[in-house]
């Protein structure tokens, strides 16, 4: 449950953070709850599953997700931010073949998106449950 609450708490942070720093650079059309949630399940898996370092904070050591939650940020930042679309002022309107493919492909990024929160859950269940699986001993 701590690893929750800290996942959540950083992940808050680093998207405050990016928000708060970030200048105009092409992404105000994002939706903060996906990049919310995405920042959450990646903080909170990437910390269950790095290396346990640093001083536990209730019995949990905090670092790692801290360590993660730098890189997401980073990396989130280092990213080019896709190009602005601009009105056409008359002329033609783009052809029905280019708007249906935009929409495939936004489509596809969402079904993306989502199978990659759910991998995320999964592997976070999976670093749960990996303690309660008995380890054999050879003899």
């Amino acid at each position: 449950m701590v690893e929750i609450i800290i996942s959540v708490l950083l992940a808050f942070f680093a998207i405050w953070s990016l928000v708060a720093l970030a200048s105009d650079d092409g992404r105000t059309g994002w939706s903060l709850w996906p990049v919310f949630l995405l920042f959450f399940f990646a903080i909170w898996t990437g910390g269950l599953w790095l290396t346990p370092v640093g001083p536990p904070l209730v019995g949990v050591h905090w670092l790692p997700f801290v360590l993660v939650a730098i890189f997401i940020a980073l990396f989130w930042t280092a990213v080019p931010a896709a190009p602005r679309r601009t009105r056409r002022t008359g002329g033609r309107s783009p052809s029905s073949n280019v708007e249906r493919d935009a929409a495939a492909t936004a489509a596809g990024l969402g079904v993306l998106f989502w199978l990659l929160l759910f991998g995320l859950a999964v592997a976070a269940a999976v670093r749960y449950a990996a303690p309660a699986v008995p380890v054999a001993q050879a003899s």
